[in-house]
C-alpha cells in the first residue's frame, strides 16, 4: 500500500491547497469576529451594518415533551416541498404521515402567485386523503429562504435562492400569500398560524424528545444557525419582556460581508463567488455549503490539469464544466479505506476520465480532504460562537444537512474544532435532526394556537 506524504508526493497540489489549512489562531479570529457581529445583529443601532443579522423568530417558548395534539407541517425547501401531518401521542411518541412534492421549474420561474396556489392545491389534497380537511387544524411552515420576521405568523420575504424567479413575492408576507391561495379552496378549513425558519424548526423539533435542546444547525446546500437567545438582549423586540427567551435566526451565511472573512478567502472562492448568481454575497456560506465545495474542489483540479500536474492522460471536456462536482461525488471520493481508491475511480468514471493513476486519486483525495475540512472547521467557529454565548452547561445541537449525516470525516472534523473553540465549561452534543424542521414547524403551530397554555389537545 503506497502512502502519499502530499507536501513531498503532490506539492503543487499541497501549495495551492495550503490557504485552505486554517490555523487555531484563524479560527479563533473567525470566532471572536463572528460574536461581534452576533451583538451587532442584536443591536438596536448597530443591526443594519451587522453581517449576521440575528434576526427575531418570535417563538418564545420550548417545547416541554408533554405537548400532544394533531398538526399539520410544510417544509419548504428550494427543490421541494413536504406536507406532513404530526400527532403527538403520550411517552414522547411522534406519529407522522407525509408527502413530498417536486416543485417544478415552471412553477419557481413563475409568478409568486402561481408558487402559492401550487402549494394550496398540494395542502388541499393532502388534508383529503388524510381526512382531516374539514378540522381547521392549526399549521405551521418550516421555511428555508430568508425571512424578516415580524410576529409568529408574519414572515417578509428578503430573497429567493438561485433557480426561484417569483419576484412578485419579494417584500411581501408568505404566510399572508399562503393564506390567499388555501381561501380558494373553500372545501377545505386549515389554520395557518405560524411560520419558522429551518434551523429553528429543526430545533424546537428536537427540543419535544431532548428538551436540553437549544440550538438548530443547518449545513447543506446553505448553512444556517438558530439558537436561544435572552429577551432582554433582543434590542429590536417590542413585545413582552416577561418570557425570558427568543429564538434567534442568525442567517449567519452573511458573515464576511464585513471583510472578516477576506484574509482566509482564496483565489478559487473569489472565481466560484464571481461565477455564483450573488457575487459579493455570503461570503461564510460560500466557503461552507455543500452548492460551493464541489465546485472549489473543480476548480482547484481544472487549475493542477492545465499545469500538467494532474490527469495527464485526460482532457477537460466534463471536469471543465461549471458546477459539476458535486458534494456526493466529494463523499465518495473520501469513502476508501486508506490506500484504497475504488470509490475515486468510480467519481472520475462519471467524468469520463477512466483508469486514473493512482497517485492523482489520492492528490484528488488530499484536494477534497482540505475543502471540506475548512468547511466543517469554519462551521465550529460559529457553533463555538454561540455556544460560549449561550453559556449553558450541556446542550444538544439538532444539526440538518446530509454532509453531517453521511459523511464521517465532517463529523470527526467539526466535533474536533468545536470542542476546541469552545469554553470547556459548555458541554454540547451533535444530534443529526430526522425530520424535525417539519415537526418543529408542527410544534410552534401548537404555540401560535394556544400562547399562554402551550400544551394543547386536539385530539
Amino acid at each position: 500500500m503506497t502512502k502519499y506524504d502530499p507536501e513531498l508526493d503532490f506539492p503543487e497540489a499541497y501549495k495551492m491547497c495550503k490557504p485552505f489549512m486554517l490555523t487555531d489562531d484563524n479560527l479563533t479570529s473567525i470566532r471572536n469576529s463572528m460574536t461581534q457581529e452576533v451583538i451587532a445583529g442584536l443591536g438596536r443601532d448597530s443591526h443594519s451594518r451587522s453581517s449576521i443579522p440575528c434576526l427575531l423568530s418570535y417563538v418564545q417558548h420550548l417545547p416541554t415533551g408533554r405537548e400532544r395534539g394533531r398538526f399539520l407541517a410544510l417544509e419548504m425547501w428550494p427543490t421541494n416541498c413536504r406536507i406532513m401531518l404530526v400527532k403527538f401521542s403520550s411517552e414522547k411518541d411522534i406519529y407522522m404521515s407525509s408527502k413530498c412534492v417536486i416543485v417544478p421549474h415552471t412553477i419557481t420561474g413563475s409568478r409568486g402567485t402561481v408558487l402559492f396556489n401550487f402549494l394550496a392545491d398540494n395542502i388541499a389534497i393532502f388534508v383529503k386523503e388524510k381526512k382531516v380537511e374539514k378540522e381547521n387544524l392549526p399549521m405551521g411552515v418550516a421555511f428555508s429562504f430568508a425571512l424578516n420576521k415580524l410576529a409568529l405568523d408574519v414572515g417578509i420575504l428578503i430573497a429567493w435562492t438561485k433557480g426561484y424567479g417569483c419576484l412578485g413575492a419579494l417584500g411581501k408576507d408568505v404566510v399572508q400569500l399562503l393564506r390567499n391561495a388555501l381561501s380558494e379552496h373553500s372545501d377545505i378549513a386549515v389554520d395557518l398560524v405560524a411560520i419558522v425558519n429551518i434551523s429553528a424548526g429543526s430545533l424546537m423539533g428536537l427540543s419535544w424528545s431532548q428538551t436540553n435542546c437549544r440550538m438548530g444547525l443547518t449545513v447543506g446546500t446553505g448553512t444556517n444557525a438558530a439558537y436561544v437567545e435572552q429577551t432582554d438582549e433582543c434590542q429590536l423586540f417590542e413585545g413582552d419582556d416577561d418570557l425570558p427567551l427568543m429564538i434567534i435566526n442568525s442567517e449567519w451565511g452573511n458573515f464576511g460581508n464585513n471583510g472578516h472573512l477576506d484574509f482566509i478567502r482564496t483565489e478559487f472562492d473569489k472565481i466560484a463567488d464571481s461565477q455564483s448568481s450573488n457575487p459579493g454575497l455570503k461570503y461564510y456560506d460560500k466557503c461552507i455549503s455543500t452548492l460551493y465545495l464541489g465546485e472549489l474542489v473543480r476548480l482547484i483540479v481544472v487549475r493542477l490539469m492545465k499545469m500538467g500536474v494532474i490527469f495527464k492522460e485526460h482532457n477537460l471536456d466534463y471536469m471543465g464544466i461549471q458546477w459539476k462536482m458535486e458534494m456526493k461525488s466529494l463523499m465518495a471520493l473520501d469513502s476508501d479505506p486508506p490506500g484504497v481508491y475504488d470509490q475515486a475511480q468510480l467519481v472520475m468514471d462519471k467524468f469520463r476520465m477512466r483508469h486514473c493513476e493512482q497517485r492523482d486519486l489520492a492528490m484528488l483525495r488530499f484536494i477534497t480532504q482540505c475543502v471540506t475540512d475548512r468547511s466543517a472547521k469554519l462551521v465550529a467557529a460559529g457553533v463555538a460562537c454561540l455556544l460560549n454565548r449561550m453559556a449553558f452547561a450541556h446542550i444538544s445541537i439538532a444539526v440538518d444537512g446530509g454532509i453531517y449525516r453521511l459523511y464521517p470525516r465532517y463529523q470527526l472534523v467539526l466535533n474536533k474544532y468545536t470542542n476546541l473553540l469552545t469554553n470547556p465549561m459548555h458541554k454540547f452534543d451533535f444530534v443529526i435532526a430526522q425530520d424535525s424542521p417539519g415537526v418543529g414547524a408542527a410544534i410552534v403551530a401548537g404555540l401560535a394556537r394556544n400562547l399562554n397554555k402551550f400544551s394543547v389537545a386536539y385530539g
